[in-house]
């Protein structure tokens, strides 16, 4: 997560206000155990995804936290693609 925020904080610094339409666009899976059986098919992802890339996956909370650390003022998932979301995060 530190070299989530890490990117993130560089990000905000590059990009202009949100009054000026400044934001991050990211597209990735966002967890979500609302979904049943599709929440066993995330979790596989995740238990892959550690092992292939010591990465992970990340819920709604997650994302909050790591743009709220990163500096970023609001966040909002404007579409969910399956287990992709789209997110814009604004500073």
């Amino acid at each position: 997560d530190e070299d989530c925020i890490n990117i993130l904080a560089q990000c905000k610094k590059a990009i202009p206000s949100r009054e000026a339409g400044g934001k991050v666009i990211i597209i990735d899976i966002v967890v979500d155990s609302s979904l049943g059986q599709m929440f066993e098919t995330q979790l596989l992802m995740d238990m892959a995804m550690m092992v292939y890339t010591r990465g992970r996956q990340r819920d709604e909370n997650d994302w909050s936290s790591i743009f709220a650390k990163a500096g970023f003022s609001d966040y909002k998932i404007v579409k969910k693609l399956g287990v992709r979301g789209v997110i814009e995060v604004y500073p």
